[in-house]
């Protein structure tokens, strides 16, 4: 049995009460599961009897979800403990409530590799406003844990009632590593701080249809509040667009919020992506900073900031972000402002407030948000933000003057190769990974890849990633196109007179397992007759029942092809 520390509950202040207060009532959560024991016993990692709790996507998305209800026994030491919960494969893991308390709460995953650490999940201090949203529902962050099979939770303090376990599987997506990923800048003539890349919404899939109400704006933009998604730090690159799916889901489903409640989120490699609806240049009135969302533009970083340094990347990202959106206001990065509290755990409604105008989620309200290491770096960040609004940034990044390409057919046998893109600098030097669907394949590093059997139906690109000495590296991804094969398409005619068999063979050409499918269509003389290639053996006729005029002479046979083989066409002249 292992040792059980026994966590101190925290003591909700006066001022966190009245900021929970203005969140409003009433909100659906989705599919519900079996309710679960938490008992006190710490046995290790025995699977939970009668079976794994299974994610689902019954609303039609690719991302998996089971919110399962959590019964509670009786605690020791002001702790209860979840058995191990065996399940289907999830990545997120968080765990929601109703009304006002503010329980301590725990989880562990089981990877491929054993059990994590027991992790601390904080609670999700940005929430919507009781002016403009319907939500009783409060909640962890969403924590990514990557694939894993069971799960654990602890509880410690008070015990709000209604709490769920909130499993999620945001299924990756081939589009999920195409595509430059490295910023790019781009000055307006009015401004000096560039606009930096910026994936879209649908860059990351956003499920519009979950969103609830239309955008609101503010006038201008006096202030940019930093945070972090407290959500851990063990992820890649491609795994980002599927996170963020995961936030989003968890935030309109499971919490029943009306959208993302940041307007940009920036991960740990620096690229920054849209977040709340509504146009990334347009002042959009985001749901991040309880009483300080007017005027204001919410940044959120990928990660737990509280556990680990902010990389530069992080510093990088959301400095671009936050001196484009203030210099299209005339603000200035390093400087103060005076705004007006709408009311928060730090600032009763009506309070002036003398603030950064970089500021930090903590700044504002009773957080830790956006973590101790990150709220450190706050000074590089308006110093860098400062840099981009008053003179020209020296390029961070290897630059793209003309990206990479793939030539060749994508053909089984025939040979795909890159053609080289031209960078910034100079002498900038590429490698080069050949992927099958999106994922690599084994040994496939150089420049010039042979299609073979393996690959038919499939798609293949190149993952080209470009460094130089003092930059970051640039990485693309080149499309190869669908690997098909040809087919043996014969043909074999007989006519008499106005009436025409013709006799149609599909087959793969040797050397090729596989067998195309699909279906054939002969046309002549405005006639046409459609066959699949299973029927093939029996003859098709024409003129049969009224015959074919004799100036009907041209026939034309054609393949529609498939996923794997290529379709084709055949003309002959059959004359009577």
């Amino acid at each position: 049995m292992r040792d059980v520390t026994e966590p101190t509950p925290r003591t909700p202040t006066s001022r966190r009460t009245l900021a929970k207060a203005g969140v409003a009532a009433a909100v659906g959560v989705g599919a519900v599961g079996t309710a679960v024991r938490l008992t006190q016993h710490d046995d290790g990692p025995a699977d939970r009897p009668g079976g794994a709790l299974v994610l689902s996507a019954d609303d039609g998305s690719d991302i998996a979800a089971l919110e399962v209800p959590l019964e509670l026994g009786a605690a020791r030491g002001g702790v209860r403990e979840t058995d191990a919960l065996p399940t289907s494969l999830y990545s997120m893991v968080g765990v929601t409530w109703r009304g006002d308390a503010w329980p301590q709460v725990w989880a562990r995953a089981r990877r491929s590799d054993g059990w994590t650490d027991w992790t601390r999940m904080p609670v999700l201090e940005d929430r919507p406003e009781s002016d403009a949203w319907r939500a009783d529902r409060h909640g962890t962050a969403a924590w990514w844990v990557g694939p894993s099979r069971s799960v654990q939770v602890r509880v410690a303090g008070a015990v709000p009632p209604g709490m769920r376990l909130v499993l999620l599987h945001p299924a990756s997506r081939p589009e999920d590593e195409t595509g430059i990923t490295a910023a790019r800048s781009t000055a307006a003539d009015d401004v000096q701080a560039p606009r930096p890349e910026i994936n879209s919404r649908a860059r990351w899939g956003a499920e519009e249809s979950w969103r609830n109400g239309r955008p609101s704006y503010e006038s201008t933009i006096e202030q940019v509040h930093v945070h972090h998604t407290a959500s851990g730090n063990d992820y890649s690159r491609t795994d980002v667009p599927a996170l963020i799916r995961g936030f989003y889901r968890y935030h309109t489903k499971s919490l029943g919020w009306s959208d993302l409640a940041y307007n940009f989120l920036v991960d740990k490699f620096g690229r920054i992506w849209e977040g709340r609806a509504g146009g990334v240049a347009r002042n959009v009135r985001g749901a991040h900073t309880l009483g300080f969302n007017s005027d204001s533009c919410g940044i959120a970083a990928i990660g737990n900031y509280e556990q680990v340094q902010a990389p530069d990347a992080v510093v990088r990202g959301v400095a671009a972000v936050a001196a484009w959106k203030l210099d299209l206001h005339g603000r200035k990065a390093r400087g103060r402002t005076t705004v007006r509290s709408e009311g928060s755990d730090k600032y009763r409604s009506g309070a002036m407030a003398t603030l950064r105008v970089i500021d930090g989620h903590r700044d504002t309200n009773d957080t830790s948000c956006p973590g101790s290491n990150l709220y450190r770096r706050l000074p590089d960040i308006r110093a860098r933000a400062h840099e981009l609004m008053t003179k020209p940034p020296a390029p961070s990044n290897v630059v793209v003057q003309q990206p990479a390409d793939v030539a060749g057919a994508a053909l089984v046998g025939r040979g795909l190769k890159v053609v080289a893109g031209r960078y910034d600098p100079e002498g900038a030097r590429s490698r080069y990974q050949w992927l099958r669907e999106g994922s690599p394949l084994a040994g496939a590093t150089t420049w010039r890849y042979l299609c073979r059997e393996a690959d038919l139906g499939s798609r293949i690109s190149v993952r080209v990633t470009t460094n130089a000495p003092g930059r970051d590296p640039v990485v693309e991804v080149a499309e190869g196109g669908r690997v098909q094969s040809p087919v043996d398409l014969q043909v074999k005619t007989r006519r008499r007179g106005g009436r025409l068999r013709a006799k149609v063979s599909v087959t793969s050409p040797d050397g090729i397992g596989a067998e195309p499918t699909g279906s054939v269509s002969l046309t002549i003389g405005g006639r046409t007759v459609e066959r699949r290639l299973r029927d093939l053996d029996k003859a098709i006729w024409f003129g049969r029942g009224q015959p074919l005029k004799p100036r009907a002479t041209r026939l034309v046979v054609t393949y529609s092809g498939d996923r794997r083989f290529q379709a084709r066409e055949v003309r002959r002249t059959v004359k009577p």
